[in-house]
């Protein structure tokens, strides 16, 4: 008799993230990564216990792909506007990612100081300061603006109730930016 293959945390990540990116993150259960794999429901507990588990498992997995799409973006010359017209076109082009990532409570909340002193957002606020001649504090006020205004048009183009071209997109972005820079410092951009 042949043996049946033994299902591997790897391929239930990998089925976890195909589910999540082509259904969205409500569409990721017990069942339908049994279904994916054909298997039954108990590779996912034997490999991670819960499936509370195996969903935040699921997330930090898809982490890399999130990783990826911004660095096709990513210029640290111009790390402000890139990163967050990045962000703006992940939640228009890559959904359900942005909504697993962004949209949802899966990482905890945070207050705003906790975001900017965020270690990965630094290097965005330290690119910033050094860009547009400002402080650090006024760095980390521009970052601030420009990321919560950001992530409004995000989550206006993930509900569906904008439709922009790119180009018209990184106008808002610019404009948005030049706006926050000259109210923090009447720096000219």
């Amino acid at each position: 008799m042949a043996r049946t293959p033994r299902i591997t945390a790897e391929m239930l990540l990998e089925a976890g993230a195909a589910i999540t990116l082509e259904k969205g993150a409500d569409a990721l259960n017990v069942r339908s990564v049994a279904a994916k794999l054909n298997c039954s429901v108990q590779p996912v507990f034997r490999n991670f216990g819960s499936m509370e588990t195996f969903r935040r498992a699921v997330i930090e997995y898809l982490d890399g792909t999130y990783q990826s799409f911004v660095a096709q973006y990513l210029d640290k010359s111009d790390y402000l506007f890139t990163i967050s017209l990045a962000h703006i076109l992940l939640a228009r082009d890559r959904r359900n990612l942005f909504g697993v990532l962004f949209l949802s409570n899966e990482y905890g909340s945070r207050t705003v100081p906790q975001i900017i002193s965020s270690p990965w957002n630094r290097e965005a606020i330290d690119c910033t300061a050094v860009q547009y001649g400002l402080t650090v504090k006024e760095a980390e006020a521009v970052y601030r603006d420009v990321r919560f205004y950001t992530f409004g048009i995000a989550e206006a183009l993930y509900a569906g109730s904008l439709i922009a071209e790119e180009n018209e997109l990184r106008q808002l972005l610019r404009g948005a930016i030049r706006k926050f820079c000259v109210q923090k410092r009447g720096v000219l951009i």
